[in-house]
């Protein structure tokens, strides 16, 4: 025999959202599931879809491009050149995009494109750098430039560092301001040495050498300070003591000489003679001889190295 329908109550319902729910102690069945993403009657709800962002409108790009979550410049973006994500890759070469197409923006150090092909980049090792540093033939630095493939090492100007720079031989001549300044020489009760003019023109002096010799304005190269030192009659010398050999102040700063031979300098003699209390200060090795013969001064040897010209 056949089975038949029962419409006894517990039994399924032919209506299929009936079916989804559960039967309760009392025997009544549930409605449907709310999908709110909470656990009802021991089953999760499904989530809807999140909402995927929406790509820009064309017409809020214009004159851009909408690529993606962007607007971009088809015609110059290297990311999307041409069309949205074509990426342009050229080898040893930044990439540029020009009109749509791909194109070598610039090559890296040491390339460069000769063919003008694309697919290769910038496919020929540069031997020769323009502007690269180089070693000067006087030990300094300079900047290479190119005759074709050739490269020269061009020396840079004199610079203020008691250093040859452009390997003439001679160092920081020329314009260079502010590098030297000239001590002056003055002659009356013994021997006066300063930068200031007029001090070696003061009574009792008188100006027997303007510029005698050069310092440097400020230390290069290990130089020592020359001072102005005065002594308890009025009478001045030059040291690199800064307590004047006397336990005292210096009176000024002159400049800086060199303790051995630098930069073209020429030995500055120091001589002494004490019936007057005098200090002498020479470049000469004939003057000092001179003095030492027939004017009774004492040697006291090589005090500093100097410069005779700016």
């Amino acid at each position: 025999m056949a089975a038949s329908l029962c419409g006894c109550a517990g039994a399924l319902s032919a209506d299929p959202v009936a079916n989804r729910g559960d039967s309760q102690g009392d025997g009544v069945l549930v409605g449907p599931e709310r999908l709110d993403g909470a656990v009802h009657d021991g089953v999760v709800d499904d989530l809807p879809e999140l909402d995927q962002p929406e790509p820009p409108d064309p017409l809020s790009c214009a004159p851009l491009s909408p690529c993606s979550d962007t607007c971009v410049d088809l015609t110059s973006d290297p990311q999307n050149c041409g069309q949205c994500g074509r990426t342009c890759v050229v080898p040893r070469a930044q990439a540029s995009c020009v009109e749509g197409a791909c194109a070598v923006g610039s090559c890296d150090v040491g390339y460069f494109d000769e063919d003008g092909a694309l697919g290769n980049g910038c496919e020929v090792e540069r031997l020769c750098i323009r502007g690269q540093p180089c070693a000067t033939p006087c030990g300094g630095t300079g900047r290479t430039v190119c005759s074709g493939e050739q490269p020269t090492c061009v020396v840079p100007s004199e610079t203020c560092n008691a250093i040859d720079d452009d390997c003439d031989g001679a160092c920081d001549e020329g314009p260079v301001p502010f590098c030297r300044v000239g001590v002056h020489r003055g002659v009356g009760d013994g021997h006066v040495y300063s930068t200031d003019l007029a001090l070696v023109q003061t009574p009792p002096y008188n100006v027997e050498h303007e510029n005698f010799f050069q310092l440097y304005t400020e230390p290069r190269g290990g130089m020592r300070p020359v001072f102005l030192c005065p002594k308890g009659n009025g009478h001045r010398f030059l040291s690199s003591d800064n307590a004047c050999e006397l336990g005292r102040a210096p009176e000024a700063t002159l400049g800086f000489w060199a303790s051995s031979p630098l930069c073209g300098s020429t030995p500055l003699y120091r001589l002494y003679r004490g019936a007057n209390d005098d200090h002498f200060y020479t470049t000469s090795a004939a003057e000092r001889d001179n003095a030492v013969a027939i004017y009774g001064y004492l040697d006291e040897g090589i005090v500093g190295h100097v410069w005779e010209s700016p």
